[in-house]
């Protein structure tokens, strides 16, 4: 019986095991107070930042009174009095509005500084510093400076989930977030590091590793970044704040060449969607463009100042690496418009814009599905009322061919570049826009539509197009994260929803083609004389050679769960049989003493 255990993930020609893997990245969510991706195992960490109030209790939730801070991001003194207004006070939430993700339990309280601590909302107590204790957490809370001594100032404020309480100096990220992101080969941060509207210039001007808090406008320190892909051998993907100094591009070079496992890769990208006009990434560098003296439109200068920006980044880090044999040099681009991409590209390999010539890699696209389109027909066609959640789905659906259509246009300027395509972000892109994001009724069916069974084999449809006619690393956007009428962008809402048909969809679609395999020399029977075929198929049917005389025969899903399957006939050195849907198979045949597991593919 061992075998047929190896049997499951394993296929016969080791050849397989690399031509058909579905090279798959998350996007990671922002860290937030507020967000159900639970990250660190010291909670206060994802803390929002200090909010001042009037020590006496009076006076408004937020009095917006500046507070001189530590380098670490604590008071320096509390009471503060800046001889204006009343003496303040300051608080920071966190685990906040995100009840149906909150590990509830007892929390671990240290404070280190003379002073006093109080807590508030779903916890409870005032504390006289310093303190270790634990303390009963039932909802989001509020963590309140009373008093900090300025001699001996608090300093250092921890709040340790329940799982963690004895083991968070050994292990800074939680164990649901190291599991969820195992499945992926690479990793991209730009919502970790608020790459959209990044203020930071410069080196010195980035996010500490020992701020109390990594929610702010800054992003996450890069030292977490290095921390969490090294533990899990992750590539990184990353991106460069859009007014990031020259100095700031060769420090950051500098720290991933001291720092990276010398195993991992880099894709490096400049900003993020900088032809997009919602963002003031596109705005900074359609003025840059105007001060270089480009010619042409605001929306083509910011296009060229892309093709320039991106150059001086590749040449900084290409020259730091020695080569570019760990680098990933991405060009990014609006997936639904070709014509941006080549154009893009000619300014790229410009020597205007690129006067060393140093090369591109990758284009990047985010050939999303189920757009905008989808929800506001639903609104002007008055149908907010009557549509079901399945016909959303449907709708939605009927969409892949767009976004099939935007991989192939980005891949012919790709191809002529001779650069690989690859996607930075995708999904659904179920949302309203305008006016209608208010609309109630219509975002509780966007968002159930999003949670509907029949998403999944959408999910399918979309990952077998892309990876069976385009192949490259595809970054799914993105981690986990509450619905809304935003949008309903996380594969899953929470760390525990693990039934989102998106989620299975990646893992019947896409990780289960990474995941299966052994190496031919751990199998100890194996017979080399059945094949199975035409693998894939398009009908269903699939025929196993071999001399079968009574063969046992089982099918198991990707997922590895036993399926039911219609045996066609038996004879005459054939086996035919009919697969139940669209999907990746396994064939677990044995007979007389030899023992083998087919792979098959239903496209």
């Amino acid at each position: 019986m061992k075998t047929k255990i190896l049997f499951l993930f394993t296929y016969c020609f080791s050849t397989l095991l690399f031509a058909q893997e579905r090279p798959i990245a998350t996007n990671l969510t922002s860290v937030h107070d507020y967000s159900t991706e639970l990250v660190f195992t010291d909670a206060f960490k994802q803390s929002r930042e200090w909010i001042s109030f009037q020590a006496d209790g009076n006076g408004p939730w937020d009095t917006q009174v500046a507070v001189p801070l530590s380098e670490q991001g604590y008071p320096l003194e509390i009471p503060y009095d800046d001889g204006v207004n009343p003496p303040q006070s300051v608080r920071a939430l966190l685990l906040w509005d995100i009840e149906e993700a909150l590990p509830l339990g007892q929390y671990r309280l240290l404070v280190e500084g003379s002073g006093t601590v109080s807590l508030r909302f779903g916890a409870s107590g005032v504390f006289q510093c310093p303190v270790d204790t634990m303390v009963t957490v039932t909802s989001g809370v509020s963590v309140e400076i009373e008093a900090s001594s300025v001699e001996d100032p608090i300093t250092d404020i921890k709040f340790i989930y329940p799982d963690y309480v004895n083991t968070y100096e050994e292990q800074v990220f939680t164990n649901e977030l190291l599991t969820f992101l195992d499945d992926f080969q690479a990793i991209r941060f730009m919502d970790w590091l608020r790459t959209n509207n990044s203020n930071v210039t410069s080196w010195s001007g980035r996010s500490r590793y020992d701020y109390f808090t990594q929610s702010t406008a800054k992003g996450v320190a890069w030292e977490y970044v290095v921390e969490l892909v090294n533990l899990l051998e992750k590539d990184v993907w990353i991106n460069i704040p859009h007014q990031a100094d020259d100095d700031y591009l060769q420090q950051l070079a500098n720290f991933l060449l001291a720092n990276l496992d010398t195993d991992l890769n880099i894709y490096v990208e400049y900003s993020n969607e900088v032809w997009n006009a919602q963002f003031d990434q596109h705005h900074y560098a359609a003025e840059q463009g105007l001060i270089l003296g480009y010619p042409e439109a605001s929306w083509d200068r910011a296009w060229q100042y892309t093709a320039k920006r991106s150059a001086d980044v590749f040449r900084v880090f290409t020259d730091t690496f020695g080569g570019a044999d760990r680098l990933i040099r991405v060009i990014p681009t609006q997936a639904a418009n070709a014509w941006v991409t080549n154009r893009i590209m000619e300014y790229f390999n410009a020597p205007m814009y690129n006067p060393t010539q140093v090369a591109a890699d990758a284009i990047a696209i985010a050939p999303y599905f189920g757009g905008t389109d989808v929800a506001n027909t639903i609104v002007s066609q008055g149908e907010i009322a009557t549509i079901s959640i399945a016909e959303i789905v449907a709708r939605m659906e009927a969409t892949l061919p767009v976004s099939f259509g935007y991989m192939e246009d980005n891949q012919v300027v790709a191809d002529n570049f001779g650069l690989d395509l690859i996607a930075y972000e995708g999904g659904q892109h179920l949302v309203a826009t305008g006016a209608n994001v208010n609309i109630d009724e219509l975002t509780v069916k966007l968002n159930a539509a999003n949670h509907h069974p029949d998403l999944q084999a959408a999910y399918c449809q979309y990952f077998d197009y892309w990876y069976t006619n385009h192949g490259g690393l595809f970054a799914h956007f993105s981690s986990h994260g509450s619905y809304s009428k935003w949008g309903s962008w996380g594969v899953k809402e929470t760390m525990d929803d693990v039934n989102n048909p998106k989620y299975l969809g990646l893992q019947e679609c896409v990780f289960a083609y990474n995941d299966i395999g052994t190496s031919l020399g751990e199998l100890e029977e194996i017979s080399s004389s059945w094949h199975a075929f035409p693998n894939p198929t398009n009908t269903g049917e699939i025929t196993v050679s071999g001399n079968f005389d009574d063969p046992e025969v089982r099918l198991f899903d990707a997922l590895g769960r036993q399926v039911d399957y219609k045996q066609i006939s038996l004879g005459e050195g054939q086996l035919r049989l009919q697969l139940p849907k669209s999907g990746l198979y396994f064939v677990h045949i044995w007979e007389a003493g030899s023992a083998q597991g087919l792979k098959v593919i239903y496209q």
